[in-house]
């Protein structure tokens, strides 16, 4: 399987582009043209190196807070160059207020707001054009924005719980490593000078913390190396298609961490469809957009592929129900939701439930991981510390 690189025109008129995984040229090219994808570029992706970003154009929370705005602009019949003007100069991210002022170029020089959105894919994605798209020609812009902004609040409010949660357990590992590296930095050192000058015999455990500490005095710089060899390493195993795949099939398999992140996809999958679907968005698109929000390759491909089901007529609880990896509960659900024709409403109670569970889920993570958090640091400083002074207490039983 390689990666390819596409650019081209959907549907909707819409100049589109990004990566596919296929065995060839010809199988990735046919499956755009399946998905309404007229292609202009398509090539296979050389090597690359990942350089990550530190901070985006616009954070979650920002872009939310925009789209509510535009959302009531527009439904107070504001012109949008008008509504793009007077909410890029309020914004306090200069990056953010750069990437407003090119849109509302592009759109009074005749672009459509969706295409010129389309034109900064680091802060507006297929999910948010799409839906633009869907509402300009729908008529109901207003509406669709209000449904994005209502989006957007609840994966912060998802994202936000998750922080909260892990904070704690984070702040305790930090401050277990922090405690540790300056023991051995400062304080072993000492040690390892005294015993030195008595000649004392050291046992096997103190000898491997003299070794940690002289290790992060004098050679810390191939700690650092190391580390960031270990980082170089992952990223370009990640990059690869394969490596991806692994990783992200191991996640959905570590005891405890898998649940989380398999009920993370699915709440963020279901909400995202649930939205593209009210909106009026094409299923096959919605499939798609909403495959591309899992953040897990194995969730994807499963995504993708009940999308070629469903364009050969088959219904989309099938392969849910098919799979290993979605609770049987979605396939049962969804096929309620199709059976009643209420689809969307259905998709939505998945997700508002879903939500729950992660929420449950993660705080039950943290009620575990907090004791274990404090046993750990009080058994890395305690080890320490009886290190230090086993063999004060072998030189006074030789008395």
């Amino acid at each position: 399987m390689a990666v390819f690189v596409f650019k081209g025109v959907n549907r909707m008129g819409q100049l589109v582009g990004g990566e596919r995984v296929g065995p060839s040229e010809t199988d990735v090219r046919r499956a755009l043209l399946r998905e309404g994808i007229q292609v202009s570029s398509l090539k296979k992706k050389g090597f690359q190196i990942a350089i990550p970003r530190f901070r985006k154009a616009a954070s979650l929370k920002e872009l939310a807070i925009f789209t509510r705005q535009l959302s009531v602009m527009v439904n107070a019949g504001l012109a949008i160059d008008q509504a793009l003007n007077a909410l890029a100069a309020q914004q306090k991210n200069k990056r953010f207020r750069k990437v407003l002022e090119k849109v509302n170029e592009d759109v009074r020089g005749g672009s459509s707001l969706s295409n010129a959105f389309a034109k900064h894919p680091e802060v507006f994605d297929s999910l948010y054009v799409n839906m633009v798209a869907a509402g300009e020609t729908g008529g109901t812009l207003d509406i669709i924005l209000q449904r994005l902004a209502q989006y957007l609040e609840k994966m912060k409010g998802l994202v936000t719980k998750v922080k909260s949660a892990l904070a704690y357990p984070i702040a305790v590992l930090t401050f277990a490593l922090l405690i540790t590296g300056f023991i051995l930095w400062k304080v072993i050192p000492t040690f390892a000078t005294l015993y030195k000058d008595l000649g004392a015999e050291l046992p096997i455990l103190t000898q491997a913390v003299i070794s940690s500490s002289h290790i992060l005095v004098n050679q810390f710089y191939l700690i650092l190396l190391s580390l960031f060899g270990l980082w170089f390493l992952y990223k370009m195993y990640v990059s690869s298609p394969g490596g991806r795949k692994t990783i992200d099939t191991v996640k959905l398999k570590i005891w405890i961490i898998g649940p989380i992140v398999l009920k993370g996809s699915v709440a963020k999958v279901m909400r995202t469809l649930a939205t593209l679907v009210t909106s009026g968005v094409d299923i096959l698109l919605a499939l798609e957009i909403s495959a591309k929000t899992a953040g897990n390759v194995v969730i994807e491909e499963i995504l993708l592929g009940a999308r070629d089901l469903v364009a050969a007529g088959r219904s989309l609880s099938e392969p849910l129900k098919e799979s290993k990896y979605f609770p049987t509960m979605v396939g049962q659900m969804v096929e309620a939701g199709e059976a009643t024709g209420a689809l969307d409403t259905m998709l939505s109670k998945i997700a508002d439930f879903y939500d729950e569970e992660v929420d449950a889920a993660v705080t039950a993570l943290v009620s575990i991981l907090e004791p274990v958090m404090i046993v750990i640091l009080g058994g890395l400083i305690g080890t320490i510390v009886v290190s230090m002074y086993l063999p004060i207490f072998n030189l006074l039983s030789q008395f």
